[in-house]
This record gives C-alpha cells, sequence and structure tokens, in this order.
C-alpha cells in the first residue's frame, strides 16, 4: 500500500505545484505546507542543517517570528559564524559595489550587510531601503535587496557579478568588465521606489524565468508606479510620492551616486557563513525582514531541466 499512497502523494504534489503558480493557492497556504514537510525531513534526519534553516525560513515568511528566531539560532549553534579575518575584511571593502539610484528615489538606504561564503570566493551585499513602494502592508519595514560578487583570490579581481531582480538572478559579462574599469567595485543601478538592481548591459537583457527583457518589465513597472502602485490609497502611503512623476526616460535615470562601503565602515555588519538569513536575523538588523536567496545558485539550480 505505501508505494500506492506515495504515487499519490506525488501526484499531489504536482497539483499543489501547479494550483500556486496559478495563483489558486496562497503563498501562506504553501509556507505551512513547506513546514509541515520539513518538520518530517526533521524527524529523518534531525542533524541536517539546511532543513532547520528551510523551516526557519518559512516561519519567517509566514510572520512567525519567535518561532523563525528560535530555528535560525538553532542553525547557527550547528554551524556557527565563521570568525572573519582582517584579510576578508579588506576584500569585503575592496569589492564592495557602488550603487547609481533615480534622483528622485524617495526611500533611503537604511543599513547594509555583507556575507563571505565560507567555502567560495564569493561576496554577498545586502541592502535594506527604508520600504518598497508597493508593499506598505507586508509589516516588514524595509526592502531587502541582494548583490554578489563573485572573485578571483589569487588576482584580485572580480569575476562575476550577480543582483537580485524582482525574484530572479542577473548576472551579466559587461558588469565584470566595468568592475575591473572601475577599481573592481561593480556598479549597480537602482530601480526606483521598488529598488531592483540593475547591471551593466541591462537594455539588451532578458530576464531568465520568462524570457521577457528588462526593458519591457520597467517600462510595465513605470506604468504601475506612475499610477500609484499597488494599494494606491493605502494609510501608510500617505506621506508617500503618489506615484512616479515623470517620463520614462526620467524613470531610468540612474545618476545619483551611493556608496555602501560607507555603511560598512560606519557599522561593519561584516560576516562569513553559508547561512545568511539566519545571521542577518540573530546579529545584524533590531527589524523585520524579507528573508531572500542567500546564495545565487538555489536559483540557478531552481531553473535547470532536470536530467
Amino acid at each position: 500500500m505505501i508505494d500506492t499512497f506515495l504515487f499519490e502523494f506525488k501526484r499531489r504534489n504536482e497539483e499543489i505545484m501547479d494550483s500556486t503558480r496559478e495563483g489558486r493557492i496562497s503563498g501562506v497556504d504553501f509556507y505551512q505546507l513547506a513546514i509541515a514537510q520539513l518538520e518530517l525531513l526533521k524527524k529523518a534526519d534531525p542533524d541536517n542543517v539546511s532543513y532547520i534553516s528551510r523551516q526557519a525560513e518559512f516561519y519567517h515568511l509566514d510572520g512567525y517570528l519567535r518561532k523563525a528566531g528560535d530555528l535560525y539560532r538553532r542553525v547557527l549553534e550547528m554551524d556557527p559564524i565563521i570568525l572573519v579575518s582582517e584579510e576578508e575584511k579588506r576584500l569585503v571593502e575592496k569589492f564592495c559595489p557602488i550603487l547609481l539610484v533615480n534622483p528622485k528615489e524617495c526611500f533611503p538606504l537604511k543599513d547594509v550587510v555583507a556575507v563571505h561564503h565560507p567555502s567560495k570566493p564569493l561576496i554577498g551585499y545586502h541592502l535594506f531601503w527604508e520600504d518598497d513602494y508597493d508593499f506598505p502592508d507586508d509589516y516588514e519595514p524595509c526592502d531587502h535587496e541582494e548583490i554578489w560578487v563573485q572573485y578571483d583570490p589569487e588576482k584580485e579581481e572580480v569575476t562575476n557579478v550577480m543582483c537580485w531582480f524582482h525574484s530572479r538572478v542577473l548576472e551579466s559579462k559587461e558588469a565584470v568588465i566595468e568592475a575591473r574599469r572601475n577599481q573592481q567595485r561593480a556598479i549597480v543601478r537602482i530601480e526606483w521606489g521598488k529598488h531592483g538592481s540593475l547591471l551593466c548591459g541591462w537594455e539588451n537583457m532578458h530576464e531568465p524565468l520568462t524570457g521577457v527583457s528588462i526593458l519591457q518589465w520597467l517600462r510595465e513597472t513605470y506604468e504601475h508606479v506612475k499610477k500609484g502602485g499597488r494599494v494606491p490609497s493605502h494609510p501608510l502611503k500617505r506621506f508617500w510620492p503618489k506615484g512616479f512623476e515623470g517620463t520614462f526616460e526620467e524613470y531610468t535615470d540612474f545618476s545619483d551616486l551611493i556608496d555602501p562601503l560607507k555603511w560598512l565602515q560606519q557599522k561593519p555588519l561584516i560576516y562569513k557563513t553559508k547561512w545568511v538569513n539566519a545571521v542577518i536575523f540573530t546579529h545584524a538588523l533590531l527589524y523585520n525582514f524579507h528573508p531572500k536567496m542567500e546564495w545565487p545558485d538555489r536559483f540557478y539550480q531552481s531553473i535547470e531541466p532536470e536530467l
């Protein structure tokens, strides 16, 4: 009987996945399902840190912050944070990207957290903006965005630049060339109000999930935020701009410079661990944030076809 049950379970999971993609099952319902799934996996393999970390993320996403915090702390007890050396701090500062923002940007940058991968020459720079223009009602008093810089440890040169763009990871060879011309500091353009990160050559790029051009995506977003974005009449937006005022050319004007290195030098939130969300939650920020993909390989694995 167990084989029959497992076959039916697999079929139901496929139906759940389809319904979630189509929006017939909400994210909240999916979070609870994932929590239950991971609870079973923890029973089967209680020493698997990734199960505990993933479950913490889903509790975090679902708003159960104390439960998430307990699990995040457990993750770091099982796999402790590694001491960052002075040399690694130097590299974190050396490769810190520079941000170009729209002159009309309505939210300030609040915090910057840098996390060096424990076994790869890869640094994640986590940006926390005051809010996201579309989400005043998510109970997350910031907008969490990410940039990853991969480097050659011998030559101390940038070898790849990746960034988070609306649940996608973007990368470009042009960004690497631009970084090398800029003393190994990548330059990242920041979308007005929503803070999607854009790399050099974005005008000719396509996002990797649907193939939609970034230019088309930004045009649609421009029309969206021009009208006030999501929930335009929400009371928490009453002191925000009523919408983006200006042309599309003005919307894609990235001419104001912000240097996150100043944040890291004034408040050196620099860590070395695989468990990024855990360290940000327990060691870095005093406010809630949206847990996001810790390292870009998680995204790439999810879009690779199964062999």
